[in-house]
C-alpha cells in the first residue's frame, strides 16, 4: 500500500473502535492506477464485509481530490464497499444533502472550503457523516432538517 494511504485505513479503524466498531484490516491491497477513467476517483473490488476474498481498492490520479480531507472522504467510501460491506446509497436527507458518505461520485460531503465562498466549509458536518458510515441508523441531524 503507498504510505500516503496507510494513515487514512489506520483513521477509519481508529473511527470504528470509537463507535464500538472492532475492525481487523489484514487482507487490503490499495495502489494507484493512473489508467481509471478521469471520472472515477477509486474503486474497491468488492462490497462485502466478509475476509474471505482478497480486499483491492485502487485509487486513481491525485487531481480527483482537492485536499486531505476529501481523500479521506474517498478512502473512506471504499473502505466502506470492501470492509463494511455497503453499498452505494443516493438516499437525500430533507434539506438535500446527501444522507451517507456512501454516496457515489461526491468526496466533498464534509469538505472544508476550497475556494474562498461563503458557506462552502463543511468540515461541521464530518462527525455526522463518520457516524453513519459505520450506523446507518445514524438519525439525520439538525443542520440537514
Amino acid at each position: 500500500m503507498p504510505g500516503e494511504f496507510e494513515p487514512y485505513v489506520q483513521k477509519f479503524i481508529t473511527e470504528a473502535r470509537a463507535r464500538g466498531k472492532n475492525i481487523t484490516i489484514d487482507n487490503l491491497i490499495i495502489k494507484r492506477d493512473s489508467i481509471l477513467s478521469p471520472l472515477l476517483c477509486g474503486m474497491s473490488n468488492t462490497i462485502s464485509s466478509k475476509n474471505d476474498v482478497q480486499k483491492i481498492i485502487t485509487i486513481g490520479v491525485p487531481y480527483c481530490w482537492q485536499n486531505d480531507v476529501q481523500l479521506e472522504a474517498l478512502i473512506f467510501h471504499e473502505l466502506g464497499h470492501c470492509i463494511l460491506g455497503r453499498a452505494h446509497d443516493n438516499s437525500l436527507m430533507p434539506k438535500g444533502d446527501s444522507k451517507t458518505i456512501m454516496i457515489p461520485d461526491n468526496i466533498s460531503v464534509y469538505s472544508p472550503c476550497v475556494y474562498f465562498t461563503t458557506n462552502c466549509d463543511l468540515l461541521y458536518r464530518r462527525p455526522y457523516y463518520i457516524d453513519e458510515l459505520f450506523n446507518p441508523s445514524t438519525p439525520v441531524p439538525d443542520w440537514a432538517k
